[in-house]
């Protein structure tokens, strides 16, 4: 695969969620809370928010894109878009392969199975036989200092606990497409120092990124490009420097308005 091929393309594409609520009062105070940070559409007698509006974007082989906006903004809806978790209901789509997701703590696997039992059937997805899972074992529990606690069901875990399994799993293998969420960062200082050092080893080994996050240090230490989300709609693209600077001029104009 060459550096310049596209492995996602979207034209003025589009991501409607119907609404399911009696009460519009409701739908209201969650698009305030920033759940979707979508925008109401009234189809017919039913109610739509649109997530993602006529978006425009091109990644390439190797790109490493910064995605920049306040909560709610869209950027963890395209992360499921480029997952092939959601898919687009309008505009024009090449998707070839879906990113593999680093996004949430709830991707683990079923809450009843043991932190061994999940980490057993996260080797057999990505490898199909247990031949060299030992290592791997070892590793995450290492790694995420489980040990012991990996024989205890995942819905006695803390989401500290969850992050650090599902981080150590994930950084394992290498990843030609990963979509990162910032949420998978979060966990006690340490772990986190310790999470940097291997999320750059690991990313040496993948072929391209786009990881959504409120760190600078951390967008600007990993990316080159950067696209900022306003509204479910891309209101800036460019080098990560003139976004995260776009970003923030814009994050002023509000306050100061």
């Amino acid at each position: 695969m060459c550096l310049a091929e596209p492995v996602a393309v979207f034209q003025d594409a589009v991501l409607e969620i119907p609404v399911h609520s009696s009460s519009l009062r409701t739908i209201k105070r969650s698009l305030l809370s920033g759940l979707t940070g979508g925008q109401l559409a009234r189809r017919g007698r039913s109610l739509r928010v649109r997530a993602l509006d006529r978006l425009n974007i091109r990644i390439n082989h190797g790109d490493r894109l910064a995605l920049i906006g306040h909560n709610g903004a869209g950027k963890s809806t395209f992360l499921r878009v480029l997952a092939g978790i959601l898919t687009p209901t309008g505009g024009q789509w090449q998707l070839p392969q879906p990113f593999t997701p680093l996004i949430d703590k709830s991707f683990v696997v079923e809450p009843q199975l043991s932190g061994f039992q999940a980490v057993k059937a996260h080797y057999l997805l990505h490898t199909s036989s247990l031949k060299g899972f030992d290592a791997f074992l070892e590793d995450v529990a290492n790694f995420s200092e489980l040990n012991d606690f990996l024989h205890l069901p995942l819905q006695g875990y803390s989401d500290g606990m969850k992050t650090r399994l599902l981080f150590a799993m994930h950084t394992y293998f290498s990843h030609d497409l990963l979509a990162l969420d910032e949420g998978i960062g979060a966990g006690d200082r340490a772990f986190v120092e310790r999470a940097a050092q291997r999320l750059k080893h690991f990313l040496s080994s993948s072929g391209t990124l786009v990881i959504a996050s409120h760190s600078e240090p951390m967008l600007r230490s990993f990316c080159s490009k950067g696209v900022v989300f306003q509204k479910g709609r891309l209101a800036y693209a460019g080098e990560v420097n003139e976004a995260l600077a776009y970003y923030q001029h814009s994050v002023e104009e509000v306050q100061h308005a």
